[in-house]
């Protein structure tokens, strides 16, 4: 017999990562109206990043019992995947999923981009190479195959010119998704005016202002206090997975929580240091044009940023 589900997401963040996906699912998760799941980011739709599951457990029961807890009281329910906008399936496979999802897109400066999510790769292991701009050197060779990290999950994730490439995405999305059913917003925004964007996304997804008015960051630049620490927690031993596998399905629960704890012990939030003059000019000239057709696709003029 098949398990019944009460809810079943409808609405999706698409990412970019470090655009301020997880601030804003995190402030909606604290609206009592609003049901957002744990983890924030099941990645469930795009296959073509397929690490987040185990062997088996990429199933559409394993995705739906993430929302075993949203109830009639929750006007939106959904998720926050920082990788889906880079994925060339999640968006297909949330319309066939369901063809009236509501889909949140954050998007940001490449420029600031590119360097924050290489300190949040290095922070992830799956970036080795301290320097951006040396990361960004050698892109070319990784996508051969050659001299890619041990560690990384996924190579296209060091892929920084088109993990950035926001305007791409973006058409993509909305080559796919109904344009009423998009809502794009812009980090700047959020970083100038929390608050109205949040009432802003509230108001797209059909919930009423709860008044808030506190606004904390969230997902702040951070750096491990101890690699030895970092390597076990991250890239825990297989025979350790396997373990708290067998648990966590006893137990029926789908996190235990002691690396994490562990993990924010050994974190530390610190300042990003900032590109040299040179790189950011290398930068601004990679993604000229696709600021540009970002700028036409959300009809807003972003090309203060590449200039």
């Amino acid at each position: 017999m098949s398990r019944a589900v009460s809810r079943r997401p409808d609405f999706f963040i698409l990412g970019a990562p470090k655009c301020g996906t997880t601030a804003l699912s995190e402030y909606l998760r604290q609206h009592e109206r609003v049901f957002v799941s744990t983890p924030k980011e099941p990645h469930y739709f795009c296959d073509d990043f397929d690490y987040y599951y185990a062997p088996g457990q990429r199933t559409e029961e394993h995705y739906l019992r993430l929302f075993d807890e949203a109830g009639d009281a929750h006007l939106a329910v959904g998720e926050a995947s920082v990788w889906y906008l880079y994925s060339q399936t999640a968006a297909r496979r949330i319309m066939e999923f369901d063809p009236a999802a509501r889909v949140i897109v954050m998007v940001r400066n490449p420029v600031e981009l590119v360097p924050s999510l290489h300190s949040q790769l290095r922070y992830m292991l799956d970036e080795v190479e301290p320097d951006p701009a040396r990361a960004w050197e050698l892109q070319a060779a990784r996508a051969r195959g050659e001299g890619l990290p041990a560690t990384v999950r996924v190579p296209g994730f060091l892929q920084y010119g088109e993990a950035a490439r926001l305007g791409a995405q973006v058409r993509r999305v909305l080559d796919t998704v109904p344009r009423e059913q998009v809502k794009v917003l812009v980090f700047d925004d959020l970083r100038a005016d929390t608050g109205a964007v949040y009432r802003e996304t509230l108001d797209f997804l059909g919930v009423p202002d709860d008044g808030r008015t506190e606004f904390p960051r969230v997902n702040e630049n951070k750096v491990h206090r101890a690699a030895a620490i970092a390597r076990f927690t991250q890239r825990p031993p297989s025979a350790l997975v396997s373990v708290a596998r067998g648990v966590k399905r006893v137990a029926r629960v789908e996190r235990l929580g002691v690396l994490d704890r562990v993990r924010r012990r050994n974190r530390e939030v610190t300042r990003r240091e900032e590109i040299s003059p040179e790189f950011a000019g290398v930068l601004k000239e990679h993604f000229r044009d696709d600021v540009a057709e970002l700028s036409d696709l959300i009809d807003r003029d972003l090309t203060a940023w590449t200039r």
